[in-house]
């Protein structure tokens, strides 16, 4: 079996048994946008065959093969690319496909999908050492801590943080939001707030009623037709309307892969919701 799990828990092992174990691949697949994003950044996109439709960023991104959904990997699209190495995270399946891929000889290396700082430095330091870049992902990782830390550092001495409710769609019966344990309620805290919503696991339906007790600050949705709605439609919702988010009309849009891809970029989309959750920050030096 040819694929080697790595873990946010152990990079300095994984970049070793990533050196030992293959040598540089000449072309690879990705299967995930965050990692898309970091052979970019390491400079050896040259090497890139395909990507997955959430690899959106950099723009020449979206002119490379595509091999679906990363969630929903065509097995006949990622063999037509003739690739020597398949990059995934947790995230990436389905598991019936990954298991044929594996079955015809394709290395496939895993990373955590945990939304997590950690979890993003495992990423860039183990795809540094799989193209024999250690040294220049080790620099790119140390440009990603600082701006993680220095936007982290503006919110640290807020005492009143801003109640924020992350809402991934609306259905035909209840909004979708953001429970316990997924990339939107980290990326909320990472930037200084608190999640709304207690109580739920993963994405979950809410009622009206909920959201009226949840009382969030600031409602957070994707940047994406099928996700995003006008301020005015949107807080004229059941649920919604008596929101202090409704009398303050505070909705804010970000780009999806940004905000939650937990890659290269994560300090930038901290630094910016931060600011956007309290606008003062803007001018504010970073705390000490």
């Amino acid at each position: 079996m040819k694929k080697l799990f790595i873990t946010a828990m152990a990079p300095v092992l994984s970049m070793f048994w990533l050196q030992v174990a293959i040598a540089a691949p000449d072309r690879i697949v990705t299967a995930d946008g965050s990692l898309t994003e970091i052979v970019y950044a390491l400079g050896d996109e040259a090497r890139l065959a395909g990507v997955d439709t959430t690899s959106n960023f950099p723009v020449e991104a979206k002119q490379l093969p595509q091999i679906g959904y990363k969630r929903a990997i065509s097995v006949e699209g990622v063999l037509s690319l003739t690739p020597d190495l398949l990059l995934t995270t947790e995230e990436s399946g389905p598991p019936k496909s990954l298991n044929q891929l594996e079955q015809t000889g394709l290395t496939i290396q895993q990373f955590s999908a945990a939304p997590t700082i950690d979890a993003v430095q495992a990423k860039i330091t183990g795809i540094a050492a799989l193209l024999d870049k250690t040294e220049a992902g080790e620099k790119l990782w140390q440009q990603v801590k600082t701006k993680v830390d220095a936007a982290r550092a503006r919110t640290s001495d807020i005492n009143d943080r801003v109640r924020v409710m992350f809402v991934l769609g609306m259905n035909e019966k209840s909004p979708i939001v953001a429970g316990n344990n997924t990339h939107a309620k980290s990326m909320i805290e990472l930037s200084g707030g608190v999640n709304a919503v207690t109580g739920l696991e993963g994405y979950k339906p809410i009622t009206p009623e909920a959201i009226a007790v949840a009382n969030p600050d600031i409602i957070l949705m994707m940047a994406r037709r099928e996700h995003s709605i006008a301020p005015n439609t949107l807080f004229s919702q059941p649920g919604f309307m008596l929101t202090e988010a409704a009398k303050e009309q505070r909705l804010i849009s970000m780009d999806g892969m940004y905000m939650l891809g937990f890659g290269p970029r994560v300090g930038d989309a901290i630094e910016e919701l931060s600011q956007r959750f309290y606008p003062l920050l803007a001018d504010a030096e970073p705390a000490q």
